[in-house]
């Protein structure tokens, strides 16, 4: 059984005792693949990854055959294939969660024209589900998969509030609390302050916390025994509302439609 437990450095330590190795080093190496290093050399695989560069090349190989990763001719590095690209889109259509989010999410950027996100807690990180970019200054790429910190965002935030107090402290200490902008949030007692205001409103904010100049909103999403699922949020820069004057407003929407994809997941208030 494959269990995790977080570090002291933030990074989930999974036990493999009683699993097949192969399998693990496998998996291991498409770990390797992340947005800051999207291809790799074979070199590069064997250092990170902490195996013999005969090993990965094996591996790579039998991987590449199944097309989960492909090398690139012309630079001679690998990428992930387009197998992971099938198996993410049957992952990502047999979600429930995110089939009743997303005419929610088109909604919300429409009506405040900026981007619409949902996301999950996973190791001690927010993970998105998705996200509906704004029409006005779209993103060159998805934030779907990607992580961010729980400290500093407004979904973060949504998600340690419904945790116990000394669950989020020990979550905020495993990961730490580091600073982006100048109103970021370092103190675990400025933290709590923001949690107890949040299980009050039912919503919570972000003002310049993780990039200069944005906002965000979030509302959590309850399952049908009522526990919180996920959050959602609008966040960018809102051009056409001061929204130290209408938070009250936009919070009111956006808990209206989190509210809306609880009922549809089951949850009746």
């Amino acid at each position: 059984m494959l269990t995790d437990s977080i570090s002291p450095n933030g990074k989930t330590v999974k036990d493999k005792s009683g699993l097949t190795l192969s399998l693990c080093k496998a998996f291991d190496i498409l770990d390797c693949f992340t947005p800051e290093t999207p291809m790799l050399r074979i070199t590069d695989i064997t250092k990170r990854a902490g195996m013999t560069q005969s090993n990965v090349s094996r591996l790579v190989n039998t991987m590449a055959a199944y097309g989960y990763i492909e090398k690139d001719e012309e630079s001679g590095c690998y990428q992930l294939g387009k197998r992971i690209i099938t198996l993410s889109s049957v992952a990502l259509n047999h979600s429930e969660l995110r089939r009743q989010a997303l005419p929610e999410l088109f909604r919300l950027e429409q009506e405040f024209k900026v981007g619409a996100n949902l996301a999950v807690l996973k190791d001690g990180e927010m993970y998105y589900l998705a996200h509906v970019d704004s029409r006005t200054s779209p993103r060159m790429y998805t934030m779907v998969g990607y992580t961010s910190p729980l400290h500093c965002t407004a979904i973060g935030k949504i998600l340690l509030s419904a945790m116990p107090d000394a669950e989020i402290e020990a979550v905020l200490a495993a990961k730490g609390m580091k600073s982006y902008t100048y109103n970021t949030l370092t103190s675990m007692d400025k933290i709590m302050e923001q949690i107890d205001r949040i299980r009050r409103n039912g919503y919570s904010t972000e003002y310049s916390e993780r990039t200069i100049g944005s906002a965000c909103i979030a509302a959590p999403i309850k399952g049908r025994s009522g526990k919180d699922l996920a959050g959602l949020s609008v966040s960018g820069k809102f051009c056409d509302l001061n929204m130290e004057e209408h938070e009250e407003e936009v919070a009111k929407i956006v808990m209206a439609s989190a509210a809306l994809i609880s009922n549809k997941l089951g949850y009746l208030a």
